[in-house]
């Protein structure tokens, strides 16, 4: 079923690429660009195409949350959080975006512990203390592994 809200993102979209956005290239040919580096984890490429997206299309949800993945998948974990937080913007709704966008700042958060772990006195409370946080946040991220292993 046709919403008002794709009807608007349809129109906006056939403008652009009408006007000649994205720097004279269709954006058909860039969304093909993307998904095509997307779907073979050349994610640095499909961040670069999906970020012409974004720029051209600011209201499509969907381009916000594959580039959101593909910052993720690129080890660009704050760029990641950023477009995530983009597309909840445009839909507070969409739960993939909610669900990566925790999975990213769990590995940020395990990350600064496994981090502070290196640099502070293991005889510091507070050392103790993260080094705690450290251990849960590892298990709590392995079973999530463990679970979409089984699917």
């Amino acid at each position: 079923m046709i919403t008002l809200n794709s009807f608007f993102r349809l129109g906006i979209l056939l403008f652009l690429i009408l006007s000649g956005c994205a720097g004279g290239k269709d954006l058909t040919v860039v969304r093909a660009e993307a998904y095509l580096a997307y779907n073979n984890k050349d994610y640095n490429i499909a961040a670069d195409k999906f970020a012409v997206l974004v720029e051209n299309a600011p209201e499509d949800v969907e381009f916000w949350f594959r580039l959101a993945n593909s910052y993720a998948r690129s080890q660009n974990p704050q760029l990641a959080i950023s477009a995530y937080q983009n597309a909840l913007l445009r839909d507070p709704r969409h739960t993939k975006s909610w669900y990566n966008m925790g999975l990213i700042q769990t590995q940020v958060a395990l990350k600064t512990f496994v981090d502070m772990q290196t640099y502070t006195e293991k005889t510091n409370p507070l050392g103790k203390q993260g080094g705690n946080m450290r251990e849960g946040l590892f298990l709590l991220l392995e079973r999530k592994d463990e679970r979409t292993e089984k699917k």
